[in-house]
């Protein structure tokens, strides 16, 4: 099990991380850029693989979509870890206290006051996919700020898989939270 270096009050000490009355009706368009983000991934990785798409795009050879697939992947995982906080009313604005929310409310279970702990009673979110979001943040930054061409496709190929796979699993979470406040 991975430790956590930092807690949830740590980040809600520097306002990184926050309980947000009403954030919860931002959810659906936290989702709603996921969504938009996989699509992104998807046409930069079908331009990355499809020679008759970047012939009609007009995309040059050397140009290589790579990082941004895994850059865009990052993002839809992201944006759904931010609808599932915002459905217990958190609100994050730095990536790592994202993760530790994420670890420390779903992962873990930990109880919370009142509704939110029977929102939570049938709700546990696979520790793999948490790491995922760890992992594939890696990625990113590895994609972005490296200048040499070991972005290769299979990264890009993996982040893909695990960018559907996580945003679906979020999806998924999202019911069983709805379900439990009605």
């Amino acid at each position: 099990m991975r430790m956590i270096v930092r807690s949830v009050q740590w980040f809600e000490e520097r306002r990184l991380l926050e309980r947000t009355p009403f954030i919860g009706r931002l959810s659906p368009g936290y989702m709603e850029k996921a969504r938009y983000n996989l699509t992104t991934m998807s046409i930069l990785f079908r331009i990355g693989e499809d020679s008759e798409a970047r012939e009609a795009l007009g995309v040059p050879e050397w140009y290589l979509p790579s990082q941004w697939v895994v850059i865009t992947g990052y993002y839809a995982m992201y944006m759904a870890a931010l609808s599932s906080l915002a459905m217990i009313n958190y609100r994050s604005k730095n990536h790592t206290a994202t993760v530790v929310a994420m670890e420390t409310f779903f992962v873990k279970k930990e109880l919370l006051e009142g509704r939110y702990l029977d929102m939570l009673e049938n709700v546990q979110l696979e520790k793999g996919k948490i790491e995922q979001l760890e992992i594939v943040k890696e990625r990113r930054e590895i994609a972005q700020y490296s200048v040499t061409k070991d972005t290769t496709m299979e990264l890009a190929t993996k982040t893909r898989s695990d960018a559907y796979d996580f945003v679906n699993r979020i999806d998924v979470l999202l019911g069983e939270i709805g379900d439990a406040v009605l």
